[in-house]
């Protein structure tokens, strides 16, 4: 290399030395917060500037790979060190079990302002979260979850989270309160999600502010829904953590009042995800003449219809109180319902723009139920199928041309066969 070349590196690594040095303290505490913290930490030899601006930074974030050992020295080094409010902690561990170390950790989190806690222990042991989580009084965001059982310990006078507004917990057990107190101990929650959930009895969840609900996974005996702001829902209870799913045997009368307790009071749903066990849950009670609600906002239904008569009656219970249905996703099952008086007078199908076949079993039913839907919906514009459906009943060009022949009461109708993007 000569003088010149030489030159030329070091004029350049001394512009770009004083365009590192120079960026204001608010983009570099941009920069930092969005990497991963053993990297930010690497940043202090940057400049003099950034040497101690790691240790500021508002958002922790531990998601590597690391032994228990080496995530509790670097956890311990990097809160010993910091400087000012901490109001996002994230810890992703595959190790880490100890429940002092982490009583710990949220003692001093809850002194910093914490605003935001997401603890995920992948680990195949069962790990305790103690009660000091509850000392995090500021907290607006909490998400704990485990691969294997993960417990949480409420304090005897528990006072709520009041300024909790999103609450995930996956694979989680309560010890010292039950959900239902927890929920209604955070009086402007918006978001909950549950996931492999088991409660011993009614899953009650009371939370006049929710709009989002996911409950996925879960184990109980009764779902009763008082939440009237709620706008978004999914409801599966298709993977049990121990395969057994009891539907029914409340005492107080609830088996009678299924569909009520659970969706039939949900006036600002807009869209609704019913799995197939949740379906089945519905349709095993009394089917009510009417709801006492119109869903005017319900413009997408996804549901995993069974065939059966009563599975057919429950789905037309909903779908009867939801006169501005724009997209319906289902799955076809072998009877061909559709063709019956009681669904072809339904007037859901009169606003319907997009239809998704989630799943079919066998030609026929699919076929009877594509010629219903072109030949009944005015203003449909989509008909979805799934290609992998065709390809794994070994379906070839002739059942896309008996598709494609069948006639259409809305212009605009399509066959689209690919269900990636709904």
């Amino acid at each position: 290399m000569d003088g010149r070349q030489r030159q030329k590196r070091r004029a350049d690594f001394e512009l770009n030395s004083d365009f590192i040095s120079t960026m204001p303290a608010e983009i570099i505490e941009n920069i930092l917060v969005r990497l991963p913290i053993k990297e930010a930490v690497r940043t202090s030899i940057l400049s003099s500037k950034w040497k101690s601006l790691w240790a500021s930074i508002s958002d922790l974030v531990f998601t590597e790979k690391i032994s228990e050992s080496e995530l509790i020295r670097s956890v311990d080094n990097v809160l010993r060190l910091h400087q000012g409010s901490i109001l996002k902690f994230e810890l992703h561990s595959y190790e880490l079990t100890c429940e002092e170390t982490i009583n710990r950790w949220l003692l001093f989190l809850s002194k910093n302002g914490l605003k935001d806690l997401r603890l995920s222990f992948n680990i195949y042991k069962d790990c305790k979260v103690p009660s000091s989580l509850f000392s995090c009084n500021k907290l607006e965001q909490l998400e704990i979850s485990g691969f294997s059982a993960c417990t949480i310990s409420a304090p005897q006078c528990f006072q709520g989270l009041n300024l909790l507004r999103n609450l995930t917990l996956g694979n989680c057990h309560l010890v010292g309160i039950t959900i239902e107190k927890f929920i209604s101990g955070c009086p402007l929650l918006e978001s909950l999600t549950l996931f492999e959930f088991v409660e011993h009895g009614c899953l009650a969840i009371r939370a006049h502010n929710l709009t989002h609900l996911d409950l996925l996974g879960i184990t109980c005996t009764d779902l009763l829904l008082e939440t009237p702001k709620l706008t978004h829902a999914s409801i599966h209870f298709d993977h049990m953590p121990h395969g057994v799913l009891k539907f029914g045997s409340a005492s107080d009368g609830s088996n009678n009042r299924k569909l009520l307790r659970s969706i039939g009071a949900l006036s600002n749903i807009e869209e609704l995800d019913i799995g197939s066990k949740f379906f089945r849950y519905l349709a095993s009670g009394p089917i009510p003449e009417k709801l006492p609600v119109t869903f005017y906002h319900l413009k997408k239904i996804s549901i995993y219809l069974d065939g059966s008569g009563k599975g057919v009656d429950t789905a037309l219970c909903i779908f009867r109180k939801a006169p501005n249905l724009n997209t319906l996703c289902l799955t076809v099952p072998r009877q061909s319902i559709w063709e019956e008086q009681r669904i072809t007078s339904i007037s859901f199908l009169e606003r319907l723009e997009v239809v998704v076949i989630l799943d079919f079993e066998e030609t026929v039913s699919m076929l009877g139920f594509a010629k219903f839907i072109l030949s009944a919906a005015p203003q449909l514009e989509k008909l979805v199928i799934d290609e992998r459906d065709i390809n794994n009943l070994d379906l070839g060009m002739g059942f896309r041309m008996k598709l494609a022949s069948l006639p259409r009461l809305s212009s605009k109708a399509v066959i689209v066969f690919d269900r990636s993007s709904y």
